[in-house]
């Protein structure tokens, strides 16, 4: 039995739409950004509000247009993976997680790493409360029976987390146009309690 959580913290404000993605952008919290995403700090420091980390943090932001009743990020229902910059496939690093097949190898509860997000628009629901089943390839849990779980729609504006490989989410489509923006950090070491 797996329990997926979902924590719900402060509020959060985004700078301007300008369609700037960034993709798992290695920083510390004592440092603070690098130069080329500093308009991001504010942001980042609001999401980071309470959280005990000394280690590297990564960053990935996406902000792109999203048509009504389409979803922005993932669809489906998923768990994402802890991020290995060491095991990468390119120069920037890869999740992995607790899947079959492939190269994607950590195991559940093997380490701590939490995963914040927050974003502008309302795109994203997760689930709390027990649940059966292992993650299928990619992190995939469409397979999970939610019937007994409760729904949380991931309010735009606030910041929320949970636990990397745990918390199960997934994406919603948007009920307008929009320009939407999400912001997710990883932060290896730390787990909301």
């Amino acid at each position: 039995m797996i329990t997926s959580r979902i924590h719900q913290f402060g509020r959060v404000t985004f700078p301007d739409f300008i369609g700037e993605r960034v993709h798992m952008r290695e920083f510390t919290r004592e440092a603070g950004l690098p130069a080329d995403l500093r308009r991001w700090q504010d942001t980042v420091d609001a999401m980071l509000d309470g959280v005990e980390a000394d280690g590297p943090i990564y960053l990935m932001i996406d902000q792109a247009p999203v048509l009504a009743s389409s979803t922005h990020r993932r669809p489906g229902l998923h768990v994402d993976g802890y991020w290995h910059p060491a095991q990468s496939d390119s120069a920037a690093g890869r999740h992995t997680g607790v899947q079959t097949g492939s190269h994607r190898h950590v195991h559940f509860g093997s380490s701590a790493e939490g995963l914040i997000l927050a974003s502008n628009v309302l795109g994203c629901a997760a689930y709390v409360g027990a649940y059966e089943g292992v993650p299928g390839e990619g992190g995939d849990c469409d397979h999970v029976d939610t019937g007994g779980l409760m729904k949380v729609d991931l309010e735009p504006g606030r910041v929320w987390a949970g636990h990397t490989l745990n918390m199960l989410h997934e994406s919603l489509p948007v009920a307008r146009d929009c320009m939407r923006t999400v912001v997710r950090l990883n932060v290896p070491g730390w787990i909301p309690a």
